[in-house]
């Protein structure tokens, strides 16, 4: 007999966990789109066919926190019911205890800990590692960045802006050149009819050449900016006349030099975004790069690549392992929560199901915060949820089965 309880009962853990992390799935996932890549869907940096690859490896990577939310969600809905109805009593009464009840949904807990454990080590981090190549495509074309009616401010030392595209021609363009990569004081201003960008070797040479036609060119002189560590090097009188000149400098008429030109080739650095590309991201990281890391983080800095710190990947490493328990953690705080609140609505269940979950991975999330920290131990604190929820559960559980 209480082989098919157990059967129903782990039916309906499973359908309605399938339900919720399908629902949470779709909300992560359309949540990443809008955050990664509508402005450059809209803008036509890159095709719609992109954003079927980039739903197919962002799911994978999204059930890493909705299949123990999903689960948690599906034992509290389940266990509400089932104490609502009466019929956790009417099973106690016949002499079984909350703990043989409760058997289909540890091991359902267990196995949902696997899979997790599955997807936080192998799954998620070669899907993290997809998502940003494409995220990253526009280096593989440098052309596609420049699209018209739109102001190009990811460039090093530039803003670009170009009315209008017909093939590899830009129309009306219009770029303003900082005086250095890390100033903000424009020095050229280029106005052209049009121009055309030949990229070459950019993994090479790490920038593009643009090529303005029938180009209106205007140069403005600024007094000599000192360094940071020249102006601390100054005395007090040195100081004074310094700023003083350059306040002048700011306040007077600004002398500018005008030029036009049938032809002008301006080299545009592609640095930043070459920058950006190298960092290794830790979630993109595989066990074995971690442990690799962990031993010889030296071993890691391939090609120009920038490893993360080693906080950074012990806390990852930590982290993963951690979230793998999420599963039976939850789903064990879950049947408490459940049959405590003995509501048999929908409504009731998701909410508990939020306040539960969101408390779970925001402490989850306080050791990725510190991960730089390392004074502050944030390889501990991912282990905190497990721990916190973990009492929480078995006390929980334990007075419901002394009832």
């Amino acid at each position: 007999m209480f082989r098919i309880f157990d059967r129903y009962l782990a039916r309906q853990v499973i359908v309605a966990t399938l339900f919720s992390v399908t629902v949470l799935s779709m909300v992560l996932v359309l949540g990443q789109i809008f955050k990664k890549l509508l402005d450059k869907l809209v803008e036509g940096i890159l095709p719609p066919s992109v954003i079927l690859k980039f739903v197919g490896y962002t799911f994978p990577g999204s059930l890493s926190f909705t299949v123990p939310w999903g689960m948690l969600t599906a034992v509290l809905l389940v266990f509400g019911r089932l104490s609502a109805d009466n019929e956790l009593i009417a099973l106690r009464m016949s002499g079984q205890s909350l703990r043989r009840i409760c058997a289909p949904v540890f091991a359902l807990g267990l196995l949902g800990s696997g899979l997790c454990f599955w997807i936080n080590t192998t799954v998620a981090p070669f899907a993290v590692a997809e998502v940003r190549k494409i995220t990253q495509q526009s280096l593989n074309d440098p052309q596609s960045l420049l699209q018209p009616d739109r102001m190009i401010d990811d460039l090093t030392g530039f803003f670009i802006f170009a009315e209008d595209k017909e093939g590899d021609k830009l129309k009306n363009l219009q770029i303003i050149q900082l005086q250095n990569s890390s100033g903000a004081r424009p020095e050229k201003f280029f106005f052209a009819r049009e121009g055309t960008v030949e990229a070459g070797n950019v993994l090479k040479t790490r920038r593009i050449d643009m090529n303005l036609e029938r180009n209106l060119m205007i140069l403005r002189d600024w007094p000599a900016e000192a360094s940071p560590k020249q102006v601390k090097a100054m005395n007090e009188k040195q100081r004074a006349e310094y700023q003083a000149e350059q306040k002048a400098g700011r306040e007077a008429f600004p002398n500018v030099t005008t030029a036009i030109t049938a032809s002008s080739p301006v080299p545009v650095s592609l640095e930043k975004l070459f920058a950006r590309g190298a960092r290794i991201k830790v979630e993109g990281m595989t066990m074995t790069q971690l442990r690799t890391g962990l031993k010889d983080r030296k071993a890691l800095a391939v090609d120009g690549a920038v490893p993360p710190s080693h906080s950074e990947m012990l806390t990852e490493f930590n982290r993963r392992i951690s979230f793998s328990l999420a599963c039976f953690i939850l789903s064990f705080v879950g049947i408490s929560f459940g049959i405590t609140a003995q509501r048999r609505e929908t409504s009731i269940g998701f909410v508990l199901s939020l306040a539960v979950g969101i408390s779970y991975f925001a402490l989850i999330m306080l050791g990725g915060i510190w991960q730089n920290s390392p004074g502050k131990y944030p390889q501990l604190w991912v282990w905190l949820p497990n721990v916190l929820f973990g009492i929480l559960g078995l006390v929980m559980f334990l007075r419901l089965q002394r009832r």
